[in-house]
């Protein structure tokens, strides 16, 4: 009876009986269709634009196995670890689940140290394949694979010898002894955090430098942003580590550790998957436009040469959609590098060159040649008439 009316029990968040594992075992079923959807995607688009698959996109089938590994383990850890209830029920309870709960957490963090690695060289190998010329950038990129892969193996090391032996992590029956674990737990994400601000602002500098408008800067840039969405999730991450402590009533610090681990993971693998949704996306906004202007179409009822003219140059400023032109190829942002230059070295001479070699292709110069050609046409179209 005096049990039950235990005094650091009531100060307990909820009471004793409070549960908060549902939560886990949604975030880690959301991340496993998320992630799923989106690798379905990303190869969805290769298909529609016709682009062999590159290294990078063979690399994000490892990392897809591996977070939903993880996701998986996060439910293991609710249902066999105790990870939703306080620490003191489950010693009261289920005391063996300490020992699942544990296992589970080793689980995670091999997990955590082998799939960053790989969802990081997932992005920086399409900033290598975008960018050719920049020695400079090329290299640094070079350097951030190499400091990634050397994180994520010293993580992995760190992870499986902490404690000696290693099942002492989950039997402290046996004799051993663990390093800091809470230091190790709170500081492991910080060069991680590092990297992601790198590779954030890293590809900056060269589109702003680019010979284009502000509103295609703006476009490119948010592209390169998206790929690096999972900076916010590695800050709240690491902020919630030094907030809690994960080793006072693990079990349910765990529900908030390890719902932003999955959540951190699973954005970065879905970011590396979103800039190369882009034929995907320009083919829906393509039959987008075809409707509206077929819809427009019919509620007007006009036709003559003025409507077709007006008809063709709806087609020409609909395929553009941002700073890009229909078509279902894969952003190659290498042409808007390697061909910059040719908006100051005679344009004139070869647009009807460019027009010819790239007209299905992603650029930015092409729109300013189309541009240019446009204009160009005009006096010619008024001679004829």
């Amino acid at each position: 009876m005096s049990d039950d009316n235990d005094p650091a029990e009531s100060h307990l968040e909820g009471g004793l009986f409070a549960y908060g594992g549902n939560f886990v075992i949604l975030w880690a079923s959301l991340f496993i269709v998320l992630c799923t959807l989106f690798v379905a995607l990303r190869f969805f688009s290769l298909r529609i634009g016709r682009r062999p698959a590159g290294l990078e996109d063979w690399l994000i089938l490892p990392a897809w196995i591996i977070e939903v590994g993880l996701c998986a383990n996060g439910i293991c850890s609710v249902i066999y670890g105790g990870v939703g209830r306080h620490e003191a029920y489950i010693l009261k309870y289920e005391p063996h689940a300490l020992i699942s709960w544990a296992q589970t957490l080793f689980v995670t963090e091999l997990f955590y140290g082998i799939v960053f690695p790989i969802e990081k060289t997932v992005i920086l190998l399409l900033y290598l394949r975008l960018f050719r010329i920049h020695h400079w950038f090329r290299l640094t990129t070079y350097v951030l694979i190499t400091y990634i892969w050397l994180w994520g193996v010293s993580e992995v090391i760190v992870a499986i010898a902490q404690c000696r032996p290693i099942a002492y992590q989950w039997d402290k029956t046996i004799d051993g002894r663990c390093i800091d674990q809470l230091s190790y737990y709170r500081w492991v994400s910080v060069p991680n955090v590092i990297h992601d601000v790198v590779m954030l602002v890293l590809p900056l500098p060269i589109v702003w430098n680019l010979q284009i408008g502000l509103r295609q800067k703006l476009a490119l840039s948010g592209v390169f942003l998206i790929g690096s969405l999972g900076c916010i999730a590695s800050f709240v991450r690491l902020s919630i580590f030094f907030k809690l402590n994960a080793l006072t009533d693990n079990t349910w610090a765990s529900i908030q550790l390890q719902s932003w681990t999955l959540a951190e993971t699973g954005v970065i693998l879905i970011s590396a998957c979103l800039p190369a949704l882009w034929p995907l996306v320009l083919r829906a906004t393509a039959q987008l436009g075809t409707f509206r202007k077929g819809f427009s179409k019919g509620a007007s009822g006009h036709d003559g040469l003025g409507s077709n003219r007006s008809e063709r140059n709806e087609d020409w400023r609909g395929s553009r959609h941002g700073f890009m032109t229909t078509t279902s190829e894969f952003i190659p942002l290498q042409d808007v590098d390697d061909r910059t230059t040719t908006i100051h070295t005679g344009q004139s001479s070869t647009n009807s060159h460019s027009e010819a070699d790239h007209g299905m292709r992603i650029n930015v110069t092409t729109e300013v040649s189309w541009t240019i050609n446009h204009e160009a046409e005009a006096p010619n179209e008024n001679k004829t008439l």
